[in-house]
């Protein structure tokens, strides 16, 4: 189901809101590049999701001042970029008919004129030019947790940073995380590959994680202040 876009009234400004509903039992209440993402239950009313959004309007402001701050692309600026592990990198937009790829001086696009779809385009080359990247980095870390996963994906997502799934030894990793520097990738990296031997943010599985990356806490309260 796609996101459904609403709206609510905070003292006279309109501030707009983006509702995906599944079965769920809690609303999560996410900002994600400047914009407030929610998911609920199917049978949610709008009060709750409202009301959940003015107790937390304080810390959703601050995460989109820190956004704003932080941006980690301009696609149709003067001199187009994205930031790859914390680096800018050009892009170069082309209004012929070009195939995605990158050079030593950048990485080129086709201009789709559009930015939803040119960031969609994005993306999608990234994911596939750092697949191998991922999983070599994943493997390094895999081989010093004593763990094993079988299949390993690179893809854009809404709500999280990445995801596994143990009985399938499985890792799926947000494409975004390529904005981050390095360390901040080997988080979410450990903290997923944990997850192949506790299901659950169990104590157990925290003592892990901090057991092969003391300062975590740091490197998530990084991650998470940029919009998770």
């Amino acid at each position: 189901m796609a996101d459904i876009k609403k709206q609510l009234s905070l003292k006279g400004e309109m501030i707009n809101y983006y509702v995906k509903y599944g079965n769920q039992k809690n609303i999560i209440l996410r900002v994600r590049e400047g914009k407030i993402l929610v998911s609920a239950p199917i049978n949610v009313n709008d009060w709750e999701i409202e009301q959940l959004i003015y107790k937390n309007i304080s810390k959703i402001t601050s995460v989109q001042n820190n956004y704003e701050v932080r941006q980690k692309y301009d696609l149709f600026g003067m001199n187009p970029w994205v930031k790859i592990f914390d680096n800018d990198v050009n892009i170069f937009i082309h209004d012929e008919n070009i195939h995605s790829k990158k050079d030593i001086d950048g990485i080129h696009m086709k201009n789709y004129k559009d930015l939803n779809i040119q960031l969609d385009k994005m993306y999608n080359f990234l994911a596939k030019e750092y697949k191998n990247w991922f999983i070599y980095r994943s493997n390094q870390w895999a081989s010093i947790m004593g763990v094993n996963f079988k299949n390993l994906t690179v893809k854009e997502m809404n709500l999280k940073w990445g995801v596994c799934y143990p009985s399938q030894e499985k890792i799926i990793f947000n494409t975004k995380l390529l904005h981050f520097r390095i360390e901040i990738i080997d988080y979410v990296i450990v903290h997923e590959l944990a997850h192949l031997k506790f299901a659950n943010h169990s104590k157990d599985f925290w003592w892990t994680v901090e057991k092969y990356l003391p300062n975590y806490r740091e490197l998530q309260k990084e991650l998470n202040s940029a919009g998770l």
